[in-house]
């Protein structure tokens, strides 16, 4: 749908019950769902977390507000030699960081260095550590003599080399992600932890950080030094830490939010919504699933835990639970990955065949109808979507297998501990893709991943993923991913739910804001109309 037609259709709710924008009109007012664990770019793993970031760093390439499509970022010219092991990025003159001084290509040599650090604790070390020639290592042996091996050079201040151990198809669309953003040398060190505090933080994005009230909001305003600052509209942006949806849905009803915010309604009230012009619903690259430790008995038994996936109804789950359009997941990677299509799923579509499976795997591993099986336990963030599945799929299991798992809440921050140290039974979970290709999922189940909190590893699985990352052979690279991905659905470390939908309310002076796969916000797109001036283009249009 293009522009006009779109505002002219969300035109038409303010005729209705939609009350005027009670936010300015050069702001851009939304629920970010909970207080951010980190804004520390080489450190954040989560949704909320990188919603911030993307409006305060940028890498060396960006995105458009599709997210599928990268574009120059702070590099204005990518040289790749022809084994394609070796990328050259020439930066744009004159990039500034928030507080006027220099940035180089030096800066990005540092920030690099800094996530290969042992001591930083990345979860995302492993794209360079798997990736980049000598990266691993450094990691594994961080001298100086190591670091000086690494494949990662500032040649001068407008270069910077990455030589890669492999031909690597979509590392460019590493390069635009927020993972790989540069970091302030001079600010990390005089802070440590406290360097991302507004009173502290220097960035080279869009806007940078002035206001932190924590499990309430976030304030960002423009930042004059960035090298589009011209072509940015919206003057400030503010980040609602709300984990209640209807409390947003109400603010959005009352004219103070904008957007709603990423999954911003509850989904039990998604089919009463779809009537409302200014309710959206679009496709996501998301997974929800269940995390199950392997370290712990009886869950480090395969039979266990496809007896546990298996008795799961999904298709309840999507049209008696869920019901925001969500498909069952017959598969970790989300089923709109490109060309790529999963292997056969453990289960099928039909539920009895399944249940007679699992009922017959449990007591092959000594649990006869859940007879002497230990009492789980589940943990969740605090939601009351992920609270009435986590309370639904709990019951499936008492009802079917005979077995009792006990749920419990954990806010954000404590939840994200908590399963990086695997101090849980099971765990809720979801993967938002960070790029377009199936490997943004199957890579969480690597050995080195720090996003990998099943405690399974294998080494035929990571031979594969890096055979299938080596090849230049588009179909042979997919084979080989998805022999990787049946791995995982035949060991099951974790349980797909189901594939996400995105829904939230935009209001209609919002011009630019552009639905996508991962629901992420790229603000510095965006541009806001008075009222009047969405009701004269209806005016014109009839």
């Amino acid at each position: 749908m293009n522009i006009i037609a779109y505002v002219f259709q969300m035109a038409l709710s303010l005729s209705g019950a939609l009350p005027p924008a009670q936010t300015a009109i050069d702001e851009f007012v939304f629920n970010n769902n909970a207080e951010v664990e980190s804004i520390d770019p080489h450190l954040a793993t989560g949704v909320p977390d990188n919603t911030i970031i993307v409006q305060m760093f940028e890498g060396l390439m960006a995105r458009k507000s599709d997210w599928v499509t990268v574009i120059p970022g702070l590099a204005e010219k990518v040289i790749t030699s022809k084994d394609g092991k070796t990328f050259t990025f020439k930066l744009r003159p004159n990039l500034k960081w928030s507080d006027g001084s220099a940035l180089t290509a030096k800066d990005f040599e540092y920030s690099w260095y800094r996530i290969i650090n042992p001591k930083t604790l990345s979860q995302y070390a492993y794209w360079l550590t798997d990736n980049v020639d000598g990266a691993k290592a450094y990691f594994e042996n961080p001298t100086d003599a190591n670091l000086k091996k690494v494949g990662i050079k500032a040649t001068n201040d407008l270069t910077f080399e990455v030589r890669l151990n492999k031909p690597l198809s979509y590392f460019l669309q590493l390069a635009a992600e927020q993972v790989l953003v540069p970091v302030k040398k001079e600010i990390v060190e005089k802070f440590g932890d406290q360097w991302t505090r507004p009173e502290n933080i220097v960035v080279n994005g869009p806007y940078k950080l002035t206001e932190w009230k924590v499990q309430d909001k976030m304030v960002l305003v423009k930042n004059p030094y960035y090298y589009g600052a011209k072509d940015i509209k919206l003057n400030r942006v503010v980040a609602l830490a709300l984990s209640d949806r209807q409390t947003a849905v109400n603010l959005f009803k009352q004219g103070k939010l904008d957007w709603s915010g990423t999954n911003g309604a509850p989904n039990t009230l998604v089919p009463s919504y779809r009537s409302d012009p200014t309710f959206r619903v679009n496709p996501g690259f998301v997974t929800y699933y269940y995390w199950l430790n392997t370290n712990k008995k009886p869950l480090n038994d395969k039979r266990v835990r496809q007896a546990l996936s298996l008795a799961i109804d999904r298709k309840q789950i999507v049209e008696k639970i869920t019901r925001g359009g969500e498909s069952p997941a017959n598969s970790f990677v989300p089923s709109n990955t490109g060309s790529y299509i999963s292997p056969a799923a453990l289960f099928t579509n039909d539920y009895e065949k399944d249940l007679k499976k699992a009922k017959e795997l449990l007591a092959q591993a000594g649990f006869p109808d859940g007879k002497n099986f230990p009492t789980l336990e589940l943990q969740y963030n605090t939601d009351d979507n992920h609270k009435r599945l986590a309370q639904t799929v709990a019951q499936m299991w008492k009802k079917n297998l005979g077995i009792n798992v006990s749920i419990y809440n954990l806010e954000w921050k404590v939840y994200l501990q908590q399963q990086r140290a695997k101090n849980f039974d099971l765990s809720r979970a979801g993967w938002s893709g960070d790029y377009p290709d199936p490997v943004t999922f199957l890579e969480l189940l690597l050995k080195g991943s720090g996003n990998n909190h099943s405690g399974w590893t294998s080494d035929v699985y990571d031979s594969l993923l890096e055979k299938a990352n080596s090849t230049r052979n588009a179909k042979a690279r997919l084979d080989l991913l998805k022999k990787a991905e049946a791995m995982i659905l035949d060991e099951t470390p974790l349980i797909p739910v189901y594939f996400y939908v995105h829904y939230g309310f935009i209001r209609p002076e919002v011009v630019g804001f552009q639905a996508n796969l991962a629901d992420r916000p790229f603000i510095r797109f965006y541009d806001k109309k008075s009222a009047d001036s969405v009701k004269n283009l209806e005016s014109s249009t009839k």
